[in-house]
């Protein structure tokens, strides 16, 4: 399927959940992606690969009934590559019917496919998390 610009890819994969459609979600990821699955939705931080690994990580999004908002921070692109970072939050409603709330800062490289759409190529949804940042980096030598 893939988005017109790797600028839209975010919003469109926020459509594509906020529809509870994990065939359009799984559609916005090249067959050899890579995604780390959040440990809150898919209880633990594995990487899921090709397109069945993301079919399965898109279902358990899915799975939650979720609303998703999202907004893509920075677009850096390079011919047929594009890195964004993006920051998302998904309201819905657990295994056990309770409401749930997962709320990340994520980093996206998306790839060009040959009709011009983009999709994405690596996804680490937490990857930019503030959590993760050092009041300085340590000394290197």
């Amino acid at each position: 399927m893939g988005a017109p610009s790797p600028e839209l890819c975010n919003l469109w994969l926020a459509r594509a959940f906020n529809a509870q459609d994990a065939d359009a979600a799984a559609a916005m990821y090249h067959p050899d992606a890579s995604i780390v699955q959040v440990d809150e939705v898919h209880g633990g931080s594995t990487v899921a690969r090709g397109a069945d690994g993301i079919r399965k990580t898109m279902a358990a999004y899915v799975g939650l009934k979720p609303h998703m908002d999202v907004v893509t921070h920075h677009t850096t692109v390079s011919g047929d590559f594009a890195m964004t970072r993006s920051q998302w939050l998904i309201k819905g409603t657990d295994k056990q019917g309770k409401p749930t709330e997962v709320h990340h800062h994520g980093m996206e490289v998306h790839r060009r496919m040959p009709d011009g759409t983009w999709v994405f190529f690596m996804d680490h949804p937490f990857g930019a998390d503030p959590t993760w940042a050092v009041e300085a980096p340590p000394h290197t030598e």
